[in-house]
């Protein structure tokens, strides 16, 4: 990943119209009061934090859901294979009606008789498996996928609370994108009005304003970006949350950012996440259950040995016993020994070794990539400090810079270029200010993600930096 949080683009529908309809309309005096209590009801509705978002998400987020749902279908596959190696009771009922031609032979030739009779038969059946390698290896594998349904859960789970808190940083950089491009699209509109009145003194020329008005075409395009930049990151929080106000979402707090790299070593985060991983060990679990898959398909080839009881009525159940009512019970052992499949079985096991294999290079992969992963989060935890006092230095002295340049403009010794190179210089310091600000708090969550030790303490920790007051915290 280089060095960079992962993102995930969305998109999402603005509300301007409304806004623009109800900036049209003015109510009436006495409705003013009223008025007030409404839009303090509508602003309390419409404000919301990482915290509230995430969970909303536990609620709406379609991903979760999903991975919740398929848990719960995999948690049966242990249920499923159990089944085969306990009691299987059945019953089974027969009636019907016969007519039979039935010819005997004699002495004196054959004779030949029609007969019309009612027949039925029941019989209760119990079995339980002594012996069955087959069954025992397929328990064994729906053992393993079950765990491995869990774990994928808890990796879903975990990785929600990064998601929502990127999709919610990335609200907060478009709604400050957005008042970047504003405010340099109105720095623009008093240096072409500063422009105006140096050429109305002779102290100006066209080409000033033609760099100016350039310069201003450009921003206002920048700021119809930013605003469907903005709308897209709406949608994207929305996509997790469901359909709630986000007009307003808890900007993140300076007091939150005592920055400090991570206070272990990375090898003992690499120990975290080989033992603490969900992902790894639901790729272990698959693991688990190709193996005993192969040992399913070579058990295929041995005997089983069950034991049975059964206890059955009849009545005329037959031809040579018209008539007659009978009551059997019958308790004994069945052995079934496979002789020949066809080659079935070779083939099924080749098949299942191969399966195996594809498991474990899986594993590995995994195992690489999230080490790969980890390292990267691990890196960009420990350089933020840096980059946050960088980004903050560049700003101010990008602000500075501009502040002399316009001083320096009056006096002749620059040109009005120079100050639009300036206020962009400035622009993109805040913008890369904004930008590490929350990529740190991303980066440092999703180390505790990748290393599977993400708990809901972590996420309150992040959570109590967004807010009208949040408290101040630390991040090591």
């Amino acid at each position: 990943m280089g060095g960079q949080v992962k993102r995930i683009r969305l998109s999402n529908t603005g509300l301007s119209v409304a806004v623009t309809v109800l900036a049209l309309w003015s109510p009436p005096a006495w409705t003013q009061e009223a008025s007030r209590s409404s839009d303090v009801a509508s602003a309390a509705e419409s404000s919301i934090d990482f915290l509230r978002a995430y969970e909303l998400a536990l609620e709406a987020d379609p991903t979760w859901l999903a991975a919740q749902a398929r848990q719960r279908a995999d948690a049966q596959e242990r249920a499923i294979a159990r089944a085969s190696l306990r009691p299987n009771l059945s019953y089974s009922y027969d009636r019907a009606r016969n007519w039979s031609d039935i010819t005997q032979a004699q002495p004196t030739g054959d004779i030949s008789r029609d007969m019309t009779y009612d027949s039925y038969s029941s019989s209760f059946t119990l079995s339980q498996s002594l012996f069955n390698a087959a069954a025992g290896a397929g328990y064994r594998a729906g053992a393993a996928r079950a765990d491995a349904a869990e774990f994928t859960q808890e990796r879903v789970r975990q990785a929600l609370a990064v998601r929502v808190l990127q999709a919610y940083t990335d609200l907060l950089y478009a709604i400050d994108d957005l008042k970047l491009a504003e405010a340099h699209a109105a720095a623009l509109d008093e240096d072409l009005r500063r422009v105006d009145r140096f050429v109305l003194l002779g102290e100006g020329t066209r080409t000033d304003r033609a760099e100016v008005e350039a310069r201003q075409h450009i921003a206002t395009a920048q700021v119809l970006e930013a605003r469907d930049r903005l709308r897209s990151a709406r949608n994207a929080v929305r996509i997790l949350t469901g359909p709630v106000s986000l007009r307003d979402p808890a900007p993140l707090a300076d007091s939150c950012l005592h920055l400090a790299g991570p206070s272990e070593p990375l090898d003992l985060w690499r120990e975290r996440l080989l033992a603490h991983n969900p992902e790894l060990a639901a790729q272990r679990s698959l693991v688990e259950a190709a193996e005993a898959q192969v040992d399913q398909q070579r058990a295929r080839g041995l005997p089983t040995v069950a034991a049975f009881a059964r206890h059955r009525n009849s009545d005329s159940d037959g031809e040579n016993v018209i008539g007659q009512h009978f009551k059997t019970t019958t308790v004994g052992i069945q052995v079934r020994v496979p002789l020949y499949s066809g080659g079935g079985v070779t083939a099924s096991t080749r098949q299942a070794r191969s399966a195996l294999e594809e498991a474990q290079y899986e594993l590995a992969a995994a195992r690489f990539q999230l080490v790969d992963d980890l390292e990267a989060q691990f890196n960009l935890v420990d350089m933020s400090p840096r980059r946050i006092e960088a980004y903050s230095q560049a700003a101010a002295a990008a602000k500075e810079r501009l502040r002399a340049t316009r001083r320096s403009i009056v006096g002749g010794e620059r040109t009005n270029l120079d100050a639009l190179d300036a206020e962009r210089q400035r622009l993109e310091a805040l913008r890369d200010l904004a930008r590490a600000r929350y990529d740190y708090l991303l980066a440092w969550l999703s180390l505790r993600w990748q290393a599977g030790t993400l708990d809901d303490d972590a996420i309150k920790r992040v959570g109590g930096c967004f807010g009208a007051s949040p408290r101040p915290s630390t991040f090591p």
